[in-house]
């Protein structure tokens, strides 16, 4: 009898796909084609699909036409900007660097389908590299306003001794119902030191996957500050290895939700050598029907001594509707380390409202005020002042709408 193979659902994804013509090699494709052959489209019975359904991915209008515009801010005004739109790169500007095209691409992957389609499937690639030469920001602004698939794959890398600040802004047009699935990888070489801000604020209906593979060498530090606001299911896997010691690694998460949003942020930090820190904040408010998930998981290996790592996850409810799932991890295998983890979600004190009312300001001026303390302990780990206002100004926004 002839084998029945077993349906797929990623093929029927693939199937709304164009391969990408980026010049990745035919051993890049063929592993990207073996594992999406070999994996199972994830669904709520995989523990880290659990509280996220893909379902929806199926029911998007791929390549229609959208009549959705976008007013694309520019977040820091001392960045250089690479324009990112409808997943196809429109910058032309040299930029010291920058790489957006040339012949032979970094393969870098891992073992996640969704990697694998990227690669695949992708768009566009852009790869940054910061020396002691090259220190300017960058912001690469993804704009959407068609109903598409937009697979970004970037690389960057900071060199030995060096700094870098790179922003990652997402912007969508209200209406719009695209499929971004992005790849990041990012290379902190000795003594280098980079942050990176992602803001995500997409369509209401757009679906957004994205992943981070980070490693970290010696004496380096990494940030990633990462700020959900719009879109209708958000995707974050963080995935960090601090590979050398005395590393700094600091993770900040800001979202506010409304409607029938959901974000979910899974986060991993894998300490392999002693003599390292790493601090993990995530806070945000879930208002009406949407959905918040958080995942944080903290590997301690058996001879990474004197590991102090935090994680801390803290959520307020603005509604009777909104859920929010919750689940810090620490899997400790040293025996001399500082660890602590800790999740609360509650919703906002009756009695500072009544206070703030009392005061002479309207209920939402009140909430918006308590809303931007709660998240202020976020916002001061920003360092940077340009994208600390943005989101500040979008906290307002959130309550403007309502």
């Amino acid at each position: 009898m002839e084998e029945v193979l077993k349906k797929n659902k990623f093929d029927d994804l693939r199937a709304h796909l164009k391969p990408s013509q980026l010049p990745f090699s035919d051993d890049a494709r063929e592993q990207a084609e073996r594992l999406l052959k070999e994996t199972d489209f994830p669904t709520r019975k995989n523990e880290n699909w659990k509280y996220t359904s893909l379902n929806g991915l199926f029911k998007l209008p791929f390549n229609s036409e959208s009549n959705g515009s976008v007013s694309v801010p520019q977040i820091s005004s001392s960045s250089k900007r690479i324009f990112i739109k409808n997943g196809q790169i429109e910058s032309d500007k040299s930029i010291p660097g920058v790489k957006t095209n040339w012949e032979s691409m970094p393969e870098m992957s891992e073992k996640n389908p969704f990697d694998a389609l990227n690669l695949l499937y992708c768009t566009s690639a852009i790869e940054i590299v910061f020396d002691q030469e090259n220190t300017v920001d960058i912001e690469l602004v993804f704009e959407n306003t068609e109903n598409n698939f937009v697979f970004p794959r970037t690389y960057i890398k900071c060199c030995k001794q060096s700094r870098g600040n790179v922003i990652m802004n997402f912007q969508g047009a209200e209406v719009n119902e695209s499929f971004i699935n992005a790849s990041t990888y990012i290379e902190v070489e000795e003594n280098a030191h980079i942050t990176v801000h992602k803001i995500q604020k997409n369509g209401l209906n757009t679906f957004d996957l994205q992943r981070e593979y980070v490693n970290q060498a010696a004496n380096s530090s990494f940030t990633m500050n990462t700020f959900c606001l719009s879109g209708r299911l958000t995707r974050n896997d963080l995935n960090i290895k601090v590979n050398g010691r005395n590393c700094e690694t600091f993770m900040n998460g800001a979202y506010t939700l409304k409607g029938k949003s959901h974000c979910d942020n899974h986060t991993t930090v894998d300490h392999k050598v002693a003599h390292c820190y790493s601090k993990e904040l995530y806070k945000g408010v879930v208002n009406d029907r949407s959905t918040n998930v958080f995942n944080g998981k903290v590997f301690v290996r058996k001879d990474a001594q004197k590991i102090n790592a935090f994680q801390s996850n803290a959520n307020i409810l603005l509604s009777e509707t909104g859920t929010i799932n919750s689940k810090p991890e620490l899997e400790i295998y040293a025996d001399d380390v500082k660890c602590s983890h800790g999740s609360t979600t509650g919703q906002l004190d009756e009695e500072a409202v009544f206070y703030l009312r009392s005061r002479g300001l309207s209920e939402k001026s009140a909430k918006e005020l308590l809303v931007k303390a709660f998240l202020g302990e976020v916002l001061e780990e920003v360092e940077h002042e340009d994208v600390r206002s943005y989101i500040e100004g979008q906290i307002e926004l959130h309550f403007d709408a309502q």
